[in-house]
């Protein structure tokens, strides 16, 4: 039976605030295979006075962790770091260990066998109205690519090296409705009529059943950017979404400005470039129709929103970004620990030491 969505109905959110959603591997301390204490752990982060909330998915190796509304990279580096240290505490309570990554390198897990890919990433920034979540996403949907490239952190799918730096990302793209939002859609009730067709086809019950690599997201009053693996380190997560939150702000500062209609031509190349090269893929710019190297592309964009950017912390961000550009990014870093004699099943110990590991010296570490 084909579905209804609900009224058109768009929260109130403070424009330009974010939210970080992370799903997080959980291991078993002396496999680190996955392991289904994802409960235990959510049960002993009960009752914390945290700005961030930790609950178990479905399949119980799957730890969801997700932030209050942040307003720039300082905020959000702490919020990640104080969830890194007590996750990890919980974790090592109940034997486990926690790790970020797209995917577990040898097992499947249960999210994909609940037609999930593995372990993901989601910024949410706060808009001034729907219509203006729709415009700005629209705009954001065109460099989901260099995300998807700078957080490529599952080279290996079911123990063997996919070829491609996102495998999640791979997997999620044959999802119905992946990729880019339809270039038609230019107000909030185009969305919502749009979701209707689906519900008549029964595809759909509301927007959050649409797989866009960027989508508003009515509930929470945002634009919703969901096509990155999770980060081995949450640090470079709370970079990334900083990243996230300038695009959208020097956006927002745009009024009535919106990509050309023929933006999606080349968006599938760019997502699948992103996909198999990661950050050593190109990008064409759908505007100018010139191709660039995605490092290039994404330090002109760290310069220029830098010079343009309310937030002191910013610079900050932008180092660890670049970071991430250095030796293929974050998959090459995992492939390279193969190519050294490290098994498959090393790589999800190498995944939990990472996030073990503080990046920036002198944030908030475990004592």
């Amino acid at each position: 039976m084909a579905g209804s969505i609900p009224p058109p109905r768009f929260a109130a959110a403070r424009p330009g605030s974010m939210r970080i959603g992370l799903e997080w591997m959980v291991l078993d301390r002396e496999t680190y295979d996955l392991h289904p204490a994802a409960p235990d752990i959510a049960f002993r982060l009960e009752g914390q006075d945290a700005a961030w909330a930790a609950t178990p998915d479905i399949d119980a190796t799957t730890l969801d962790v997700a932030t209050s509304a942040l307003d720039g990279y300082c905020a959000a580096a702490d919020a990640l770091e104080d969830m890194r240290c007590r996750v990890r505490r919980a974790a090592r309570s109940v034997g486990a260990a926690v790790a970020g990554g797209g995917t577990h390198p040898v097992r499947t897990g249960g999210r994909q066998r609940n037609h999930g890919a593995g372990f993901g990433m989601h910024v949410r920034i706060g808009a001034p109205s729907a219509d203006e979540a729709v415009r700005i996403g629209a705009w954001l949907n065109q460099r989901a690519p260099l995300f998807i490239a700078l957080s490529a952190s599952s080279p290996y799918w079911r123990g063997h090296d996919s070829g491609f730096c996102s495998a999640r990302n791979n997997v999620a793209g044959t999802f119905q409705g992946s990729g880019i939002m339809p270039p038609a859609l230019r107000s909030w009730q185009d969305v919502v009529q749009h979701v209707a067709r689906l519900a008549r086809y029964g595809l759909a019950t509301r927007v959050e059943d649409v797989d866009w690599d960027v989508r508003p997201d009515p509930a929470n009053g945002a634009v919703e950017l969901r096509a990155l693996d999770a980060p081995l380190r949450p640090a470079y997560a709370a970079a990334l979404a900083c990243y996230a939150r300038e695009l959208c702000v020097e956006v927002a500062e745009r009024p009535g400005s919106w990509p050309g209609r023929r933006a999606a031509d080349v968006y599938p190349w760019n997502r699948l470039n992103a996909t198999r090269r990661g950050v050593l893929g190109a990008w064409i710019d759908p505007c100018t129709r010139k191709k660039h190297s995605i490092a290039h592309v994404v330090r002109d964009d760290l310069a220029r929103l830098a010079a343009r950017s309310d937030d002191p912390d910013f610079p900050a961000a932008c180092v660890l970004i670049d970071e991430l550009l250095h030796n293929g990014g974050q998959a090459r870093w995992l492939t390279a620990h193969m190519a050294a004699g490290a098994r498959p099943a090393d790589l999800a110990r190498l995944a939990s030491t990472m996030f073990d590991s503080p990046v920036v010296p002198g944030w908030k570490v475990e004592r």
